[in-house]
């Protein structure tokens, strides 16, 4: 899109200009989908801002604009410098700046009421709150850390936005991606939150770890805690992920919180979705785990430690009853985003209990047991 808008904005506006690009969504985007995304005032569009001003430019322009599709890494030699071109530009330390000057004269703003529906609605709404919404200086310096974790990890740069997002994923459960929603934004009370002005003495006590006798937070719940549970627990993940004989990642903000954003490769280059997959599904569901026996043991046993026995038989159990939970999902799966048999077998299989004796229906098959391997 950044590109189209460049093109658009530099080539004269009484020459003929044709645009060679192996984005269909950005060719339907300016063509096929335009009258549908104007009329909705682009409220559900990604990168509405881009797609606005590229047409206002079009629109400016005297001459025919035409664009012409081509295959993606199929050896066009335009397009591969292109990519190359990309590549090199998202390597840079600081991104160039980009023109995004809207004429008005060009653009139509807002959306139609015979078009407006309450998904709409609600979604322009939320818009408007949250530009309008005070800045949350503990969720900003999370997301730092989880940006930082990931360039550190994977040596990728992505934006905020891509984080929020990947709490979505479907290989995160409901829960583990509530428990990282909240956990982001500092909305538990933990910690600093039992000291504010209106709290008793007694409250005031809860903001210190009892194991450890500091002011908890969540980065000390989640991998710093000295009670016995997080430490055992990605030590236990750890031997776990070595069955994969791919490379560990030490849980930080960015491997755990981010694990949706994970990124495996081959000594080729190519991506392991598999691995990556899995990877997020074994550190969420771990995290949450540190959580859920965080709050037990503070809660419940009223401080009260596990045994290591126990926060084993807790790890295994989660992890089972995941696999579970894919396995029944793909045996029913519908619709383009639901997990598939193949994709469940080629997600699991390298942490299984003696993979080779499962019968080739496996999955779908609830009458055939699997467990997690423990360790090597």
């Amino acid at each position: 899109m950044t590109a189209t808008l460049l093109a658009t904005s530099t080539a004269g506006s009484r020459t003929r200009l044709t645009q060679v690009t192996d984005s269909r969504t950005t060719m339907d985007s300016l063509s096929k989908w335009k009258q549908r995304h104007e009329d909705a005032g682009y409220i559900l569009q990604k990168n509405a801002h881009l797609t606005r001003r590229i047409l206002a430019k079009l629109r400016a322009r005297k001459a025919h604009t035409l664009f012409k599709w081509v295959k993606g890494h199929s050896g066009h030699p335009d397009n591969e410098a292109a990519d190359r071109l990309a590549a090199d530009g998202a390597r840079k330390p600081r991104g160039d700046r980009v023109p995004f000057q809207l004429d008005p004269r060009f653009s139509v703003t807002g959306a139609k009421l015979q078009a407006m529906t309450q998904k709409l609605a609600y979604r322009a709404i939320r818009a408007m709150k949250d530009v309008a919404a005070d800045p949350r200086p503990r969720t900003d310096a999370n997301i730092d850390r989880i940006l930082a974790g990931i360039r550190e990890a994977y040596s990728m740069r992505l934006h905020s936005a891509r984080v929020w997002t990947s709490l979505r994923s479907k290989h995160v459960s409901r829960n583990a991606s509530q428990f990282m929603w909240m956990a982001i934004h500092d909305a538990y009370m933990i910690g600093t939150h039992w000291l504010r002005p209106n709290m008793s003495e007694e409250l005031r006590e809860r903001a210190i770890c009892s194991a450890c006798g500091v002011c908890e937070t969540m980065t000390h719940i989640a991998f710093e805690c000295n009670a016995t549970g997080q430490g055992l627990i990605w030590s236990l993940l750890e031997d776990t992920w070595r069955l994969t004989d791919t490379k560990w990642h030490s849980p930080t903000w960015g491997t755990a919180f981010g694990a949706a954003c994970a990124v495996f490769r081959t000594s080729e280059g190519s991506r392991k979705t598999a691995t990556e997959s899995l990877w997020c599904i074994l550190c969420t569901e771990a995290l949450h785990l540190i959580w859920k026996l965080r709050c037990e043991r503070v809660i419940t046993n009223e401080g009260r430690d596990f045994s290591e026995s126990e926060i084993t038989g807790r790890y295994y159990a989660a992890l089972d009853g995941r696999l579970d939970l894919d396995r029944r999902t793909a045996a029913i799966a519908k619709g383009k985003k639901s997990m598939r048999p193949p994709e469940v077998e080629k997600i699991w299989l390298p942490i299984l209990e003696n993979p080779e004796n499962l019968p080739p229906n496996w999955v779908v098959n609830g009458g055939v047991l699997v467990g997690i391997r423990r360790g090597r």
